[in-house]
C-alpha cells in the first residue's frame, strides 16, 4: 500500500488538511472518521464501516458501539479515573449551592444608565472602607540576588515581589517549626524556592506545590538536590478538586500555611476555600495562615467567589457580578497606571484642557475601587470564620499593577 493510501482520507477542516491516522487494510478512513464520512457525497464509504458512538468516559473520542463493553475496560480515560488519589474529589471546593451567573454583553453594549448606577454604588461602598496600607517589605534572604545585575529587569520584578511576600509571611509569624506550606498555582515554584531558603533552619517543614499543569525546569527539582531538612512534594491537580485534609503527607503537621503570588481570578477563591475546608477544629493547637497576592479580577466567577455576603451588603445583585469584574479590568488596561491615591490627586488637579486625561484617570480609579471591594469581600469571609487578617499594598504599582495581598491567620484553641 502506498503512503497516501495508508492514511485516513477524511479532510479535517479545522486543520485544513487530511487526517494522518493510519487505516486498516481495505478502509479509507480511520475509526474516528468512518462515521463522520457517511454524509460525505464525494467519498466512497467502506463496506466495513460500523456505527461509532462517543465514549461515555471521555466524549473527545469514539468507539464502536458493538465493542463498547470491551472499550470501557481498556479506555485510557478509565485508567486515569481509577488512578486518581483519594484527595482528588471533583469540584470539592466549588460552592454547590450557588448557580453560575453567565457573562452578559460587553460593557460597550450595555445601557450607560446601568453602568452609571453600578459605578455610583461602587463609590458608595468604597468610601466606607478603611484605607489599604502600603507595606512594601524586604526579606534579607533575597538581598544578594537582587543586587546581582544579571537577574535582569523581568527577573528583578518577580524577585522584588517574592521578597515582600516572604517578609509579610515572616512578619505575621507564619514561618515556624512543624509547618506545611502549600503554594497554590505554583508554576515553576519560584516562590517556593525562596520560601525554602527562609524555612530551612526550622525543624520538620514541608512544602507542597499545587498546579494543574506540568512544567519543565521546576525549582522544586533544584530544591531536592540541596541539603536541607524540608520535604518537597508536587501535586498536579485543579484547586477546585483538591481536598487538602486528605493528603497523607501533610496531616501530621501542626501548622498549615497557604501561599500564592498572582493567583488568577477564581483560583484565589478556590485556594482560600481549599485551605479553610481543611481546618480541623478538633486538633487543638493547630494553626492556619495564608499570604496570597491577588490577580486578574476580571476572571472571577460568581459561583466560586467567597465574598458574596459582602457584595450583597453593598447592594450589588448577583447578575451584576460579571459587570463588576469587567469594570475591574479598567485598573490595568492602560499605560502609566498609578495607585488610587495618586489618581485622586491627579483628578483634583485636572482642568478642562485635559478632560480626556481626567476620564482616563477616573476609569482607572473606578477599576481599582472594584478590585479593592472584591478583595475586601474575601477578607470579610475569612474574618467571619475566625481568621485575623488584613489587606496590604505589598509592592509599588510601578513594579506590578496587581499590587495587593491578603495576610491572615487562624488558631484552633
Amino acid at each position: 500500500m502506498e503512503e497516501k493510501d495508508s492514511t485516513c482520507r477524511y479532510f479535517v477542516k479545522r486543520k485544513n488538511r487530511y487526517c494522518r491516522m493510519t487505516v486498516k487494510k481495505g478502509n479509507k478512513f480511520c475509526g474516528e472518521h468512518q462515521q463522520n464520512s457517511i454524509n460525505s457525497n464525494d467519498i466512497e464509504i467502506s463496506e466495513n464501516c460500523k456505527k461509532r458512538i462517543q465514549c461515555p468516559l471521555d466524549p473527545t473520542h469514539t468507539c464502536y458501539q458493538s465493542k463498547l463493553a470491551k472499550h470501557l475496560t481498556i479506555c485510557n480515560a478509565r485508567k486515569i479515573l481509577d488512578s486518581q488519589p483519594a484527595y482528588i474529589i471533583k469540584n470539592i471546593n466549588v460552592d454547590k449551592e450557588t448557580e453560575e451567573i453567565p457573562r452578559l454583553l460587553p460593557l460597550s453594549q450595555l445601557d450607560v444608565s446601568i453602568i452609571n448606577d453600578i459605578i455610583l454604588r461602587i463609590n458608595e461602598a468604597y468610601e466606607k472602607l478603611t484605607e489599604i496600607p502600603n507595606a512594601v517589605l524586604h526579606h534579607d534572604i533575597l538581598t544578594n540576588t537582587l543586587n546581582v545585575s544579571s537577574c535582569g529587569k523581568y527577573g528583578k520584578k518577580h524577585l522584588t515581589q517574592n521578597s515582600s511576600l516572604l517578609a509579610h509571611l515572616d512578619k505575621a509569624k507564619l514561618v515556624n517549626d512543624n509547618t506545611c506550606y502549600i503554594e497554590f498555582g505554583a508554576g515553576k515554584g519560584d516562590l517556593t524556592y525562596w520560601l525554602a531558603q527562609v524555612a530551612k533552619e526550622k525543624e520538620d517543614s514541608c512544602i507542597l506545590l499545587v498546579d494543574r499543569s506540568s512544567h519543565r525546569h521546576k525549582n522544586d527539582n533544584k530544591l531536592k538536590k540541596e541539603q536541607h531538612n524540608i520535604y518537597v512534594k508536587r501535586i498536579r491537580a485543579d484547586i477546585a478538586d483538591l481536598q487538602l485534609g486528605s493528603i497523607p503527607e501533610i496531616k501530621r503537621f501542626i501548622n498549615k500555611v497557604g501561599i500564592a503570588k498572582h493567583l488568577c481570578g477564581t483560583a484565589t477563591d478556590l485556594a482560600i476555600r481549599c485551605l479553610t475546608q481543611a481546618i480541623d477544629n478538633k486538633s487543638i493547637g493547630n494553626n492556619y495562615g495564608l499570604v496570597i497576592a491577588f490577580c486578574c479580577h476580571h476572571k472571577c466567577e460568581y459561583k466560586s467567589y467567597i465574598g458574596k455576603e459582602y457584595l450583597n451588603k453593598c447592594k450589588f445583585l448577583p447578575n451584576e457580578f460579571p459587570i463588576l469584574c469587567s469594570i475591574a479590568s479598567w485598573a490595568t488596561c492602560g499605560f502609566n497606571i498609578k495607585n488610587d491615591t495618586e489618581l485622586k490627586k491627579d483628578e483634583n488637579e485636572t482642568t478642562k484642557s485635559n478632560e480626556k486625561n481626567m476620564q482616563f484617570n477616573e476609569r482607572q480609579l473606578i477599576g481599582y475601587k472594584v478590585k479593592t471591594l472584591l478583595n475586601w469581600g474575601r477578607l470579610e469571609y475569612l474574618q467571619n470564620i475566625g481568621f485575623e487578617g488584613c489587606l496590604y499594598r505589598y509592592i509599588s504599582s510601578d513594579v506590578s499593577l496587581e499590587n495587593m495581598c491578603i495576610v491572615a491567620k487562624y488558631s484552633v484553641r
